[in-house]
């Protein structure tokens, strides 16, 4: 039985041209939005580039000359490094925020909750970010706060243009990717299975170990591809809160704003691409996150 079908409710049966209809508009919207973009990227990382224009002809400049040179790898492992970093991060902060809303508030007032953590997504991701700026800064207010009540004597520059600023940056951003589908994957959990390991007398912490983690793993997983593949694309972030740290995507962007060096940028691109797909690949090996999908 297909998975189209597992979905469909009691023995409806479905046709062949429903399925088309169903799904022809998404793959139509993926193969021109997606694979398109994506193809013309993949073909100017293999263009030459000369006097701020792009050359058609074909080279490995790209990828040997800037993909594997020095800065650039040392920008490769600190945007990996950061990425999983704050996944980890967003995961011990998400992981009981979806846990307190499934088990301690009623199934309407979590997903209210859980809806809440939307609103900061009404407005841009620069405007989020730089919204950190008068909170962390050495003029800030926790600093005037901290110096108000005498807990310091001079601002502490460590809130801002650090690896702290950094990691508030990215929770505020992404914790609401991790704690939605841990939450879902909570949700679908039998109450019977609960009351099954309290009946053979498991403390709340065996349950947790034995019953609610491994079947909340699937939620997890997909929390952690979310945060991570968010959080090593993201711009705004490193640019304005790091502090002169250069990550993947901030050398991305300096080779086509200052130099228009499209072919360079194209070659880090599908390096970063193919580091996403490593960690999916990798992340979809280890748990079977198709479990969420059939409650």
């Amino acid at each position: 039985m297909s998975t189209v079908e597992k979905l469909l409710p009691g023995d409806r049966d479905i046709s062949l041209s429903e399925i088309h209809a169903l799904t022809g508009p998404t793959v139509l919207w993926f193969l021109v939005f997606l694979l398109v973009p994506l193809s013309v990227v993949f073909v100017y990382s293999f263009l030459s580039y000369e006097s701020f224009s792009v050359v058609w002809e074909f080279t490995l400049d790209p990828y040997t000359e800037t993909v594997l040179s020095d800065t650039i790898i040392s920008a490769t492992v600190l945007t990996v490094g950061i990425g999983l970093v704050v996944t980890v991060i967003t995961l011990l902060f998400g992981y009981p925020i979806a846990y307190f809303l499934r088990f301690s508030l009623s199934e309407k007032a979590g997903i209210l909750l859980l809806l809440f953590l939307v609103i900061p997504f009404w407005t841009s991701g620069v405007v989020r970010t730089l919204g950190w700026l008068p909170i962390l800064g050495q003029t800030g207010v926790i600093n005037k706060v901290l110096l108000w009540i005498g807990v310091i004597d001079q601002p502490l520059e460590v809130l801002l243009y650090s690896p702290l600023a950094m990691a508030i940056g990215y929770l505020q951003n992404y914790v609401v990717f991790m704690a939605s589908p841990i939450y879902i994957s909570l949700s679908q959990i039998d109450e019977d299975l609960l009351d099954a390991s309290e009946t053979l007398r498991g403390n709340p912490v065996e349950t947790f170990r034995h019953v609610t983690l491994p079947l909340s793993l699937p939620g997890v997983a997909i929390g952690c591809m979310f945060t991570f593949v968010l959080t090593i694309g993201n711009f705004s972030v490193p640019n304005f809160l790091s502090g002169g740290q250069g990550t993947i995507t901030t050398l991305i962007y300096s080779s086509v704003n200052r130099g228009l060096r499209y072919p360079d940028a194209a070659a880090m691109s599908i390096m970063l691409l193919l580091l996403i797909f490593i960690f999916v690949y990798a992340l979809l090996r280890t748990v079977d996150i198709t479990k969420i999908a059939q409650g």
